[in-house]
This record gives structure tokens, sequence and C-alpha cells, in this order.
């Protein structure tokens, strides 16, 4: 994956030098991932059929050719679909009720760098889903497969497939929370640091990348949860901070464990602490909430505080 930089100089997917994206760029494609990704993932209309991981460059090439692929074809197959007869082929054609949209509401040119389509399969476009931001610089990590289930839509058999940044690979890293940077490590099949461990004498040189990831995963813990113990940095059981992940690796907090047990968030302290919808949900929901800290701690969870 093409990872995002202040640097004068990088290179777009295909290999050619062209200006880096700034943080500002790497912002914009964060807040659109999390809108296409929120959309599918909290939309009971649409059933993940399949996962695909781009790990190869000729994966990640292919991704944006294909995309080309789809534009090329989007009128080509709107006068296909006008000459179908009613009465043959019936299964090809759109529901009814279902209203068409034009090429500029399906592609829009940004810069030379950016652009925003909606997805790959064309022929049934729900006009409902935020148009997905794709930039030539920065390579999408998943293409995801989804089909429309319900019977009452009319983008009912809607076949989505449609390459996603999966939002914590491109978030801004001094924004990175410290769940959120483990995430992304992860996500990308970089090695996690172990911040149990005190920092080695070398690791305490400017140039070194380890003492800057230490730094920073420390930074990202609250204040009042850490502390500094015969050389080791331990976070503290009244403290401990609670993240909740959706499927795309987008994280959000929902609360601290006290002890053994949990303490969620305030409705008001939802703004101090940028709770996404999908952490918004999950809280309100005690039931499912206290599902999920069943499954996350097992018997170390005792209920709430």
């Amino acid at each position: 994956m093409q990872t995002l930089s202040s640097q004068a100089q990088c290179k777009d997917v295909y290999g050619d030098k062209t200006d880096c994206p700034t943080d500002q760029d790497s912002l914009v494609i964060y807040n659109n991932a999390l809108k296409v990704a929120e959309f599918y993932s909290n939309n009971k209309s649409y059933q993940l059929l399949k996962s695909i991981e781009l790990t190869e460059n000729s994966q990640k090439i292919t991704v944006f050719e294909d995309l080309k692929e789809a534009r090329r074809m989007f009128n080509i197959l709107r006068r296909e679909l006008a000459s179908i007869k009613d009465d043959k082929f019936s299964a090809g054609k759109p529901n009814p009720g279902y209203k068409d949209i034009n090429y500029s509401q399906y592609y829009q040119l940004v810069d030379e760098n950016r652009f925003y389509q909606r997805e790959l399969e064309n022929q049934i476009i729900n006009s409902e889903a935020p148009m997905s931001m794709y930039d030539t610089r920065v390579s999408p990590i998943l293409v995801n497969s989804y089909k429309c289930i319900d019977t009452s839509s009319v983008f009912f058999n809607d076949l989505v497939n449609i390459p996603l940044y999966v939002p914590v690979t491109v978030k801004p890293f001094g924004l990175l929370t410290e769940s959120e940077l483990i995430m992304r490590y992860k996500a990308l099949h970089i090695q996690v640091p172990d911040i149990t461990k005190p920092p080695k004498r070398k690791m305490e040189k400017r140039d070194s990348t380890n003492t800057i990831v230490v730094k920073q995963l420390i930074n990202n813990i609250p204040k009042d949860t850490i502390i500094h113990v015969n050389n080791f940095y331990v976070i503290k059981p009244n403290g401990l901070p609670i993240y909740a992940l959706n499927q795309y690796g987008s994280g959000g907090i929902i609360g601290f464990m006290v002890g053994h047990k949990f303490k969620k968030l305030d409705k008001k302290q939802y703004g101090d602490y940028a709770v996404p919808l999908f952490a918004r949900e999950l809280l309100a929901n005690e039931r499912e909430l206290d599902k999920y800290l069943k499954i996350k701690f097992g018997a170390y969870y005792e209920g709430f505080y």
C-alpha cells in the first residue's frame, strides 16, 4: 500500500512520480472511507458475500484499471438495458420504481490523482450510498462484495463490488488512538511494537523509528491511565480505555474498565472522545454491549460499573 507522506514527491500506484498526499488529503480520504464503510456495515439490507485483501502490487494496479473499465462500461450497459424487451430477459432489468443515475452521478474527477466513483458493478446503483473517493497515490486494501437481500427495496438484488480503504490505514498518523495504531500495523502486516517492554538504549537515538513509535503509542493513551513501574509501562487497572472496532478496522472508545467492571461513556462525552456512529449504537444497546464485553474479556468482565 502506498503510504501517506508529507515529503515533496512520491510515486502513485503505477510507479509514476507525483506530489505526495498531504495530511489534509489523508483526512479527506479517511472521512470518506468511514462514510462508505459505515453505510454497508450498518445497512441490514446488504449482506457481505466475500472480502478480498489486496496484498500484491499487481492487484492494486488492477483495481484502478477495473475502475476505468467500469466507467467505460457505464453507458454501454445502459444502452443494452434500454434494448431489453419486457417479455425477454426481464431478470436483467432493475426493479419497478428504480431510478437510474447519470454518468456525473457515477463518476466525478477531482484532480489528476483523485476521483469519486461508486462501485465496479454498475447495472443497479444505490444512489443512497455515499460515493467512494479514490486516490491513485493510496491503494485500497480490500475489495468487498455485497448483495441487497431486502425484497421490499427498489435495490433488491443489487450486487456491489467495491474497492475499500480500511479507515484506520488512511487516517492521519497524528490522529490515531493507541488502539487504532495497533490496528493499522496489523492491517498492513507490520509487527506491532510491544509497549510493555522497556526501550533499549539504542532506541533513544533521535533517528530511531522504534523510539518514535513507542512515544506515539504512550502519548495516545490517556495520561491518567498509565504509570511507569520498574522501567515498565503499565496501564492502571482502574482506568483501562476500551475500544470497539468494526469489521473495517475503524475504532472508537466506548468507556473504561474499572477493576473488573465496565464504565461506559456518557452521551455528553461523545463529542470529547469523537465516538463514531457504530460505537454510539453499541453503547445505546446495553444487551449487545454486555454480549460484546463478555466475548472480548470473558470471565474478567463482571458487568457494568
